[in-house]
């Protein structure tokens, strides 16, 4: 054995020389640990897969209370890390609007699933979407978590990045263009994001989405049509609002009471049940303000000033919640750009695969697709390799 493994570096001094075997083995060694991490974080983030015995051989990470400056004054966030001295890479998890609290047991096992996988993990919770509201502040205030996160001296910027499920996703991307971080922004994930708000929220009012090349019925989530009401009249007074949100919570629902103001009677259209065009009628209808806003809101309007090398876009084909067309659209528009990474899947139903009837099989394959889809997250190279 001893006498074979001596033949083998033999051949590999031969064909690499030392400075390309140095090289060769630096590869390896990297392909594998970033094999290792995603394996890690699948086992952890995942409940219904055995990772116990992962908690025996990664270290246990470490929670701290993490202080940023945001528009609304000081905000704080929950930072898993891992144990050690770093330089760790960083990300920002924005969670989106989520159906349940911070203390959900699904929010310290995200951020420790990062750590025990590598990273130093900031979860952005953001206030007007604990209100089911989507707010364009959010798009600097999580630029500004990641810029004050990058100035830590246990982080290492080169890797560090951005992750967002759900509509967090979509505001990802859009912070990552921020002119203060985005040539410091190494990667920025999506699961599940929208493309922009107007498609959006056409779709939402017309119940209806295009998937390949045919608009067909969508049931919207409750979750989804509760968050689309309170950010079309997000900008009307907050009595008003609420009257609009309470009558219209089903399409089909009656408003009493007093005139509307002309702000209300624009966004009134749009919460009932329209078809398509319509629906896109009646938004080119609206004041000029929730124009701008929709237009803020909408990632496709960022796409130019997203400058990280990394982009991994996923969705599941079925959702309910957000549209796969969504994710599609911003595959289409980054179309011929290096380093984008689009993958959809079968089974997981908004990254939940407790909620579909998948076989054991079908399950396994979707999971080892989603490993490949998030590795480039561990082993990609940094900014400085990729100039050489």
């Amino acid at each position: 054995m001893r006498v074979l493994l001596v033949g083998i570096l033999a051949a590999l001094l031969s064909r690499y020389g030392i400075t390309g075997l140095r090289t060769w083995a630096t590869r390896v060694a990297t392909t594998a640990g970033a094999a290792a991490k995603t394996a890690v974080l699948l086992l952890k983030v995942y409940p219904m897969l055995p990772s116990r015995p992962l908690d025996w051989v990664t270290p246990r990470p470490l929670v701290e209370r993490f202080r940023y400056p945001t528009s609304r004054g000081p905000a704080e966030g929950d930072l898993y890390r891992p144990s050690g001295s770093g330089p760790h890479p960083a990300v920002v998890v924005c969670l989106g609007v989520v159906p349940f609290g911070v203390d959900h047991p699904q929010v310290p096992r995200l951020g420790q699933a990062l750590a025990r996988s590598g990273f130093a993990a900031l979860l952005y919770w953001s206030p007007a979407m604990r209100d089911f509201r989507l707010d364009p502040v959010d798009v600097a205030d999580i630029a500004s978590a990641y810029d004050h996160l990058l100035g830590r001296p246990d982080i290492a910027p080169a890797r560090s990045g951005l992750l967002g499920t759900c509509v967090g996703g979509a505001f990802a991307l859009m912070a990552a263009a921020d002119s203060r971080i985005r040539d410091r922004v190494a990667f920025v994930c999506a699961y599940a994001p929208y493309a922009s708000m107007w498609t959006l929220a056409r779709d939402i009012a017309s119940a209806t989405r295009q998937r390949d090349g045919v608009r067909e019925p969508w049931a919207v989530d409750p979750l989804t049509r509760k968050v689309y009401l309170h950010s079309v009249t997000a900008l009307l007074q907050p009595d008003e609002a609420a009257r609009l949100r309470a009558a219209f919570a089903d399409p089909h629902g009656r408003l009493f009471g007093p005139t509307l103001s002309e702000e209300g009677q624009a966004v009134r259209p749009l919460l009932t049940s329209l078809g398509a065009d319509e629906a896109a009628a009646a938004l080119r209808g609206l004041p000029s303000a929730l124009e701008e806003r929709l237009t803020a809101l909408s990632p496709l309007h960022y796409l130019t000033e997203l400058h990280a090398p990394l982009i991994v876009l996923l969705h599941d084909r079925d959702d309910a919640v957000v549209p796969v067309g969504e994710s599609r659209s911003l595959r289409d528009a980054l179309a011929g750009r290096s380093g984008v990474r689009y993958t959809e899947f079968t089974v997981f139903r908004h990254m939940d695969p407790s909620k579909g009837k998948s076989s054991a099989i079908a399950l396994g394959r979707e999971l080892l697709r989603f490993g490949c889809a998030i590795y480039p997250l561990f082993g990609r190279p940094s900014r400085r390799d990729l100039a050489r």
